[in-house]
């Protein structure tokens, strides 16, 4: 099999470039799917795709794909990718990284004059971050899995839902159903992306094989209780949402812990309302989150705390999804492996416990993940960070598992 090498150089300077667009002076990146930040990456993304000559659309839900043709259309398209969108104050490489990784990978061939035995596709999916409400949109939306109405929902009270923001960019989104795709017409997914953890920089290992996807499971949790004057209430004739919801705040910990070690449960944000210093909250608004490699483990803890609040009056419990682990393709496993092995890489074989875009495509199309280091195991920080060295290897696996796959499908 030929090898074809990367430019590293290239590779690092458009993430830089790409950093700056929604970058922040202390380093990181706030770039929120549908804002005009993020807008302004998808037109850079476009120029670039453009230029490395692949032919470029944007479906109804705003994902950009570009198309490396092969000239053989009737066969399965192999492809590669990830988000541009980050959270509020993130870093300048989750999701971005792979994108771009994705890219030079596919001018990587272009310059080599190899042609694939099939057209490559580079994705950048919309809204992985949950923006507006769930994450992954572009991603579900391309596997026909939106839920009905999920689009018209806002995570935050006041703010603006996903398709508000479309409408405002002069979408239709009567189109959003357009971006549904056959997974048949897929062979392979593969998503290149940092770790989010430490363990391949404590073990000092190049490369992450991934094996499985963590589930996800968020709720919106609202209690409600009696606004009143904060100076002329006293405490027992009170009905304070806060209060009310406090112990739920301790007690999800708990209730995790005890049903097993390796879950994690987080509540991550609250609001309340009208949110006066002189006024008693009468609504405490919560999100909760549950992940874990066993769909039983979340749904007992759901449990748990749906019985809580039918216990009490006043709360409601609204899902925002419910999402179950996946486990990626062997044989794609197989091929990421020997790749890093072909490229004289340490690699290990290990789970995410961070959602990605792969996870709504893997039911449906053989997927592959591959990880590589981040500095301490930061990320959604501004402290992000992985080294030029790390990148480049990282997309040279990207592209020599590209090409094992891409052989393999030829041979059968």
């Amino acid at each position: 099999m030929q090898r074809i090498t990367i430019n590293g150089e290239r590779l690092w300077a458009d993430l830089l470039e790409l950093g700056r667009i929604g970058g922040l002076p202390n380093g990181g990146v706030t770039r929120p799917a549908l804002s005009a930040v993020d807008q302004q990456a998808r037109l850079w993304l476009i120029d670039k795709m453009t230029e490395a000559g692949l032919e470029v659309r944007v479906d109804g839900i705003m994902n950009v794909i570009g198309t490396l043709q092969s000239g053989h259309p009737e066969r399965k398209k192999i492809a590669l990718g990830s988000h541009l969108d980050t959270v509020p104050e993130g870093g300048r490489f989750d999701g971005a990284y792979g994108v771009i990784a994705a890219l030079e990978c596919a001018r990587s061939l272009r310059e080599s004059g190899f042609s694939l035995p099939c057209d490559l596709e580079v994705i950048s999916f919309c809204d992985e971050e949950a923006a507006h409400n769930a994450g992954t949109v572009g991603s579900r939306a391309m596997m026909g899995q939106l839920k009905g109405g999920e689009l018209c929902k806002a995570k935050n009270e006041g703010a603006e839902p996903f398709i508000q923001h479309l409408l405002k960019l002069g979408q239709d989104p009567e189109q959003i159903a357009s971006a549904r795709r056959d997974p048949a017409e897929l062979a392979a997914f593969l998503e290149l992306h940092i770790e989010q953890g430490r363990r391949l920089e404590s073990e000092q290992l190049h490369i992450g094989v991934v094996t499985a996807i963590v589930g996800v499971y968020r709720y919106i949790v609202t209690v409600s209780g009696e606004a009143a004057h904060a100076g002329t209430t006293p405490m027992a004739l009170r009905k304070d949402a806060l209060v009310e919801a406090a112990p739920v705040f301790t007690l999800l910990p708990q209730w995790v812990a005890e049903q097993n070690p390796e879950m994690v449960g987080t509540i991550g944000q609250v609001t309340v309302a009208p949110g006066a210093s002189n006024v008693v909250p009468a609504q405490c608004r919560f999100l909760v989150e549950l992940r874990s490699q066993q769909p039983e483990d979340m749904q007992r803890v759901r449990d748990r705390l749906l019985a809580y609040a039918a216990e009490r009056q006043g709360w409601n419990i609204e899902t925002i999804y419910e999402k179950d682990s996946v486990r990626l393709a062997p044989e794609l496993i197989e091929q990421i492996a020997a790749a890093a092995d072909q490229e004289q890489l340490s690699a290990t074989l290990m789970p995410s416990g961070a959602g990605h875009d792969a996870q709504s495509l893997a039911p449906f199309v053989p997927t592959g993940m591959i990880f590589i280091p981040c500095r301490n195991g930061v990320s959604h920080n501004p402290a992000e960070e992985i080294t030029p060295a790390a990148a480049t290897e990282g997309c040279q696996v990207l592209l020599t598992s590209l090409l094992r796959i891409a052989a393999a499908q030829t041979e059968g």
